[in-house]
């Protein structure tokens, strides 16, 4: 049984606006480069993870047959927005437990042009109005019910910012701007190609896009086995969700995540032995403008009263401290939900080898990773180059 994880090998392609992407090309892309970032041959792949959440039973195989890998385990893995990070979850776990040596895990999304917001959160059409999300609700069920009108409660996050916690419209525009600005630097992101996208969201929300996403993981003694580059490693993976009590605060912050983000990070940097202050960046869940400024606070990079100052040249860490979202994050990449969890590990490997060409920090070597599927669950991944 081994007691590390490595990250031997990464593969995106560049996300694209929806109706753009074709999935079997999508995942045969990014598996093709994530296995020739290693040089291995798919036969040395025990065991795959496929995340996607708008596609049928099956996906996984379906896609992966066609690659030449048949005969293996394959789990099919949908859990909304952190779809990715469940997959590299469950493949960090079959490493660790010592069923496996060499794992690949697959995202892929490839949504058509005329999905339904209500389809893109992968929630069923409903009937009824939503409730009023800015209004205290005291029970609990009914506060569950807020995540079925995901649109209504984005706008309730963005308002209590604006009122609650003073956090200008200007401070909405720069972390806005500021993620369009690094997608410039990004080859893969939705936004270093296109100004804007025509799309049923609000302003402040990240654009649907479509892309696909590769990562294999391997034990040490795999590595030192077939020669292979892998000095990163995955010190921490933990996925938790929230509690009665984060519902029971009425608060919409907390229903999107807020409060478990809090308790995940506090046990991630104590099982990784490390604090806020040693992460030098941060690819964290930025579907909206309001994510970024509370789970920034939530991960203990500043306190809610500091939100302002703090995204002031935040994206590429300006001022020394830890840079959150070097590759513009979900507001200027695009959300793809099977994949983005993914390409966002993709994005810290690349990071921490110093291969990311102009968004390429000058410190790199501890890297944290961040989901959320609205506040439902939160997912943690902690990275580190070894050398």
């Amino acid at each position: 049984m081994t007691h590390k994880v490595l990250i031997a090998g990464v593969g995106m392609t560049p996300f694209t606006a929806l109706g753009s992407g074709n999935a079997a090309e999508l995942t045969k892309s990014a598996v093709s480069l994530a296995l020739a970032d290693t040089g291995l041959d798919l036969d040395l792949i025990d065991q795959t993870f496929f995340a996607s959440v708008h596609s049928g039973s099956g996906i996984g195989e379906r896609l992966m047959a066609p690659l030449g890998l048949t005969g293996i385990s394959l789990i099919n893995v949908r859990d909304g927005c952190v779809s990715g990070h469940s997959a590299f979850h469950l493949a960090r776990q079959s490493l660790l437990s010592g069923e496996t040596e060499c794992v690949l895990v697959v995202g892929c999304e490839a949504m058509p042009a005329g999905i339904s917001s209500r389809a893109f959160f992968d929630l069923g059409e409903r009937a009824g109005k939503p409730q009023d999300l800015t209004v205290e609700n005291h029970k609990a069920l009914e506060q569950l019910e807020r995540r079925q009108h995901p649109a209504e409660l984005f706008a309730a996050q963005s308002s209590h910012l604006l009122t609650g916690l003073g956090v200008s419209e200007a401070t909405f525009e720069q972390v806005l701007m500021g993620a369009r600005t690094q997608a410039r630097h990004n080859p893969y992101a939705l936004f270093n190609h296109l100004d804007e996208v025509d799309t049923w969201l609000a302003p402040y929300l990240s654009a649907p896009a479509s892309g696909a996403a590769a990562l294999i993981l391997c034990t040490p003694t795999f590595v030192r086995r077939y020669g292979l580059r892998a000095d990163i490693a995955c010190l921490v993976s933990l996925q938790g969700g929230d509690t009665d009590a984060d519902q029971e605060s009425h608060s919409a912050l907390d229903a999107l995540g807020r409060a478990a983000t809090r308790r995940l990070s506090t046990r991630a940097y104590e099982l990784a032995s490390l604090g806020p202050e040693d992460i030098d960046l941060v690819e964290l869940h930025d579907q909206s403008v309001g994510d970024y400024l509370i789970n920034s606070s939530a991960l203990g990079f500043c306190r809610e009263d500091q939100l302002a100052a703090f995204a002031q040249g935040r994206h590429n860490g300006a001022d020394g401290g830890v840079a959150v979202c070097p590759s513009g994050g979900l507001l200027g990449r695009g959300h793809a939900p099977g994949a983005t969890g993914i390409a966002q590990l993709v994005e810290l490997v690349w990071q921490l080898r110093g291969v990311a060409g102009s968004r390429q920090l000058t410190r790199a070597r501890t890297a944290l990773q961040h989901g959320t599927a609205l506040g439902r669950a939160v997912s943690l991944n902690i990275l580190q180059r070894m050398s």
